[in-house]
């Protein structure tokens, strides 16, 4: 039921994730890039999802582009963000900056206010994808400028725009061939019936090889692939050459019947020379230039199909010294755990002092609602944050697998703060005050928890991080409202032992109750409330999807 809860967490998504949109020159100017006065934002090439810039006499001035949808797998602490860039005419990077975030507040200030981080991307080439392995994030938001980091590597290496041939497709060049076609997604030329069903696709080869020339100048090409991606049809779409040379091309059978039925991977290992493709009589040069640029096209599109799916899998881990001793905190806690061993008085302290500086200070590498929340939404960043991948599935596997809470007992920098502040004696006067209250206050974690829950699904862009203290140890970037709760918190539990962590945390509360104990083959509150929790979000998510 826990999981399915978790599942059910709608994404933030604070705006749209297809970067269809065309950004506007006030985002330009939000993300934190300097653009000169006079600058337009211009039409979009559909291929490679690049808009123009244009100076106040028409130029081209450079090109703009997003990093979603390609960025959106990127998760950061919370969610994934996205990237603007300005590239100028040679296709390098100008400038980036953070369009839009579905991380926390804090994060996001903190990004913005790094413009050492973006520099590291000036100069970039476009059309060369790279990694971000080399890139320094911004301290106190790693995941968060990490993440789009990430983003905007897998955007790069995609089509460039061509300055020859720079006309979008539309439906009624889709419609030539694919006579039901409904509409067409002018980014990958896929093709869709009225009942949004897929087609084929339409290719044009002028974003992928312009540079060919017959007669007198270069051709761009229409090729058409069925539902089986096999070539059913190509047509000219403009040419340089000369007429009525394009025509005797146009209009020979034969010449075209050589491609059809080929796929892409065919077409770009055909040789016309070896195969002895002569051209048409009377347009040779045409002909033949029209031939090498199909198959010229063909291995590019090849290329970057290719270029891209190994980009993606070879999304690097990045492991950093604090990664590395996270980890080793883990491994000795889990070892102490598991074997029961005794801690002297002495040794216990130093642990504590250990896990504050480690796990908080240090790392940041905490569990909170929010992050809960985002990686249950989003996926899990245990690529760019291999460290706190690991405290939470050691967190959430420790319960579930033994009477264990390693997280709560041993890791959690805010619990042992609390254990280090933790007084001798309690006085009788704030016994006798708990004496009615305790059992109430012991309900107020699940009621906590249970009202955050109910929160997120009504606002999905609601930041938890602000409910619990433990944001106040990323102290880079944390406001000095949470750090005031933070103290707050830890002052109450020297004079009531533990008091937070027994009274007031949600997360804490989600690992107890997970906990593997006596009572585990039996029927609590707990579990009805579950349970009807989850009945219920599933049920108005069948309702209104």
């Amino acid at each position: 039921m826990i999981v399915s809860l978790m599942v059910a967490i709608p994404r933030a998504a604070v705006t749209p994730r297809d970067g269809f949109d065309s950004p506007s020159i006030g985002q330009l100017i939000d993300s934190g890039i300097s653009i000169p006065s006079g600058i337009t934002i211009g039409a979009k090439d559909g291929q490679s999802r690049l808009w123009v810039l244009e100076d106040s006499q028409g130029n081209r001035f450079g090109w703009l582009a997003r990093t979603f949808p390609d960025a959106q797998k990127s998760i950061g602490y919370r969610g994934p963000s996205e990237a603007i860039i300005v590239l100028d005419n040679e296709l390098r990077i100008a400038s980036v900056g953070l369009l839009s975030s579905d991380d926390t507040q804090e994060h996001i200030d903190a990004v913005k206010g790094d413009a050492g981080f973006f520099q590291q991307f000036e100069g970039w080439d476009w059309t060369h994808a790279p990694t971000a392995r080399g890139i320094d994030g911004v301290s106190g938001a790693t995941l968060t400028s990490l993440a789009l980091a990430e983003g905007l590597a897998l955007r790069m290496g995609g089509e460039v725009p061509s300055l020859i041939f720079n006309q979008p497709l539309d439906l009624a060049e889709a419609q030539l061939v694919f006579e039901q076609a409904a509409s067409i997604d002018t980014d990958s030329g896929e093709v869709f019936d009225s009942e949004n069903k897929p087609m084929g696709y339409v290719l044009r080869t002028g974003v992928y090889s312009d540079d060919l020339t017959g007669y007198q100048g270069p051709t761009e090409l229409l090729i058409h692939l069925d539902g089986h991606e096999k070539i059913s049809s190509v047509r000219i779409r403009k040419s340089f050459d000369n007429e009525p040379y394009v025509d005797y091309v146009r209009t020979e059978y034969g010449f075209w019947k050589i491609f059809r039925d080929m796929s892409l991977e065919q077409l770009s290992n055909f040789d016309p020379i070896v195969e002895g493709v002569e051209g048409v009589s009377g347009a040779t040069m045409t002909s033949q230039n029209i031939a090498h640029t199909l198959v010229a096209a063909a291995k590019e599109h090849q290329r970057k199909l290719i270029s891209a799916k190994t980009i993606k899998q070879s999304v690097p881990i990045r492991w950093s010294w604090r990664d590395i001793v996270t980890f080793v905190v883990l491994i000795v806690a889990a070892f102490a755990q598991t074997t029961r061993s005794n801690w002297t008085k002495r040794w216990r302290k130093v642990w504590l002092v250990t896990t504050v500086l480690v796990i908080g200070l240090l790392s940041g590498n905490l569990l909170s609602m929010a992050l809960i929340a985002g990686w249950s939404a989003e996926g899990i960043a245990w690529r760019l944050a291999p460290g706190l991948a690991t405290v939470a599935a050691f967190a959430f596997l420790f319960p579930i697998l033994s009477k264990n809470n390693l997280y709560c007992n041993h890791l959690c920098p805010h619990g042992a703060m609390q254990q280090l502040v933790k007084p001798r004696k309690v006085s009788n006067r704030i016994k006798s005050a708990l004496d009615g209250i305790r059992k109430w206050l012991h309900r107020l974690p699940g009621t906590l928890l249970l009202a955050a829950y109910l929160a997120i699904q009504l606002v999905p862009t609601l930041d938890l991080s602000r409910w619990e203290p433990f944001h106040a140890y990323l102290f880079r970037v944390s406001s000095m409202t949470t750090i005031g709760f933070a103290v707050g918190t830890v002052v109450v539990s020297r004079f009531l032992p533990m008091a937070y962590c027994r009274f007031g945390c949600p997360t804490g509360f989600i690992l107890g109750y997970l906990r593997l104990n006596a009572k585990s083959g039996s029927l609590r509150l707990a579990d009805g409330v579950v349970l009807v929790l989850a009945l219920s979000v599933w049920s108005m998510r069948w309702i209104w999807p």
